[in-house]
């Protein structure tokens, strides 16, 4: 744990999708002092800075949360209670946070036409996207007998129980998790009566109140070009935060080749079951919780860039930044209005 000024860049990095550098200038507000608390969740890394009144050391409880949390909600720890759900195992039951985390999906599921899904998992493992083996392209044989135990409307809580309509039918909450943790996190200080703090794990944010300047937060983004692996070393642009989560979604840096060359990208297309294919490069979405805007940003990475247009046009609570490929290889960017106010470089 770090205590005292925090005077430079804090590059964070992020698992998966890509890297957002979290950007907090000058030194600690008058009579304040920031504390900076960095380690290793959910096969990631987390970054939480907080200003405390009281000045208490709140490591502990931050870490027992997260220990908390991965042993609910992990698909890589074989002993977690959604690995337990995802066997059928009959003692098995849901907890609150897996309950509130598919009511979320399901929620964004409807909204997106089923762009986004947590029934994915199989997909993910056979084209083996994450994994120390060569990725490869399934037939349409593959993907039609998959597609018999995949899609969000397959599974639901019912009497405290998970009903799966196949006992094949696996749910992965990584689309959503970690944003979902940034928002217990916050929730937790707001109990203990810390008002400024920013959350980051595994790239997901959440933050409130005020940055050690006594502005508001700066998260910077990442450009998304390929080769850009070092989280925070190449900017796409920075953006003002306060008060609100922020997820930014993309392919060019969880994707890899199979062995005829074909590019397979970690974000599945839940209509056709192949990795989805278009020229939007990187979604940033800010929303009033960091699951939410976890949720949409990688639904809007399904959809492409008009109907993640379109989508963020139906809701004035969410504020989108879209980088998108050109023919000429260049890129461009699309803001939505309520979002350029926050743009500081």
């Amino acid at each position: 744990m770090r205590k005292g000024k925090i005077g430079r860049m804090l590059s964070i990095g992020l698992l998966g999708l890509l890297g957002i550098g979290c950007v907090s200038q000058g030194g600690s507000g008058e009579g304040s002092s920031y504390t900076t608390v960095d380690g290793f969740t959910q096969g990631s890394t987390y970054h939480i800075v907080y200003n405390d009144p009281q000045g208490r050391d709140l490591r502990t409880p931050i870490e027992e949360l997260l220990e908390d949390f991965d042993n609910s909600m992990s698909v890589y720890n074989p002993s977690s209670l959604l690995t337990r759900l995802n066997r059928n195992d009959p003692a098995a039951v849901p907890d609150r946070w897996i309950a509130e985390c598919l009511a979320i999906a399901r929620r964004i599921s409807d909204d997106t036409d089923g762009a986004f899904d947590i029934t994915l998992r199989p997909l993910i493992e056979a084209y083996r996207i994450g994994s120390d083996d060569t990725p490869r392209l399934l037939s349409q044989r593959e993907i039609d007998s998959i597609r018999v135990f995949t899609g969000y409307r397959k599974a639901r809580i019912e009497g405290g129980r998970l009903v799966k309509s196949d006992p094949r039918l696996a749910l992965d909450f990584n689309a959503i998790a970690q944003g979902y943790s940034a928002d217990l996190m916050g929730a937790m200080f707001d109990s203990l009566g810390v008002a400024d703090y920013l959350v980051e794990i595994g790239g997901e944010i959440l933050c409130r109140g005020r940055n050690p300047q006594g502005g508001e937060w700066r998260v910077g983004i990442d450009r998304p070009i390929e080769g850009n692996l070092v989280p925070g070393e190449e900017l796409q642009t920075i953006l003002k935060l306060s008060d609100r989560g922020l997820v930014t979604s993309g392919n060019y840096r969880k994707f890899a080749y199979d062995e005829n060359g074909n590019k397979v990208t970690h974000t599945i297309d839940p209509h056709t079951l192949r990795p989805a294919v278009h020229n939007l490069l990187s979604a940033t979405i800010i929303a009033p919780t960091a699951a939410v805007a976890d949720g949409y940003a990688t639904a809007c990475m399904v959809l492409g860039l008009e109907r993640s247009k379109a989508l963020l046009a139906r809701h004035p609570e969410l504020e989108g930044y879209l980088v998108f490929g050109l023919p000429d290889g260049s890129m461009g960017v699309y803001a939505t209005p309520n979002l350029a106010k926050r743009i500081s470089k």
